[in-house]
């Protein structure tokens, strides 16, 4: 099985999740400076990527936070830019927080598993709690 996250395919058949894990921690540290926690579980119907963050951020229904897009899909490390992005982007501005519409977001992550992994996905769900950031796909 074949997995993208952050800006990167992994493949199970020549990585274990924990290598897995370790280089995308890696990978998200060298971009955000900041020592963030990641599971990786594959199960039978396709994979988990779970952001561990110590951070509090306010969950709103149908909403994403824009830096949790950057994370999940490697959007400006090392210049990356997805194939598939969501509309509704706002522009940055320091201090202020930005949300993203979270179902548009989320066909955007299909899209781009499919795109880089070669794999029909059927689902791709994210969910945002207080302290953890989950990506959820399923083929």
């Amino acid at each position: 099985m074949k997995i993208w996250y952050f800006g990167k395919v992994y493949d199970l058949d020549q990585m274990t999740d924990v290598d897995i894990e370790k280089d995308i921690e890696a990978r998200i540290e060298e971009f955000t400076g900041k020592v963030i926690g990641v599971s990786v579980k594959p199960t039978d119907e396709g994979y988990e990527v779970i952001i561990h963050r110590s951070l509090n951020v306010e969950v709103k229904d149908g909403l994403i936070l824009e830096p949790d897009t950057f994370i999940i899909s490697g959007e400006g490390y090392s210049g990356f830019m997805p194939e598939y992005q969501s509309i509704g982007c706002f522009a940055h501005f320091p201090g202020f927080v930005h949300y993203l519409d979270l179902p548009e977001f989320e066909k955007a992550c299909k899209r781009n598993v499919e795109y880089y992994t070669g794999q029909k996905v059927k689902k791709a769900t994210v969910t945002e709690w207080i302290n953890m950031l989950v990506l959820d796909v399923k083929f």
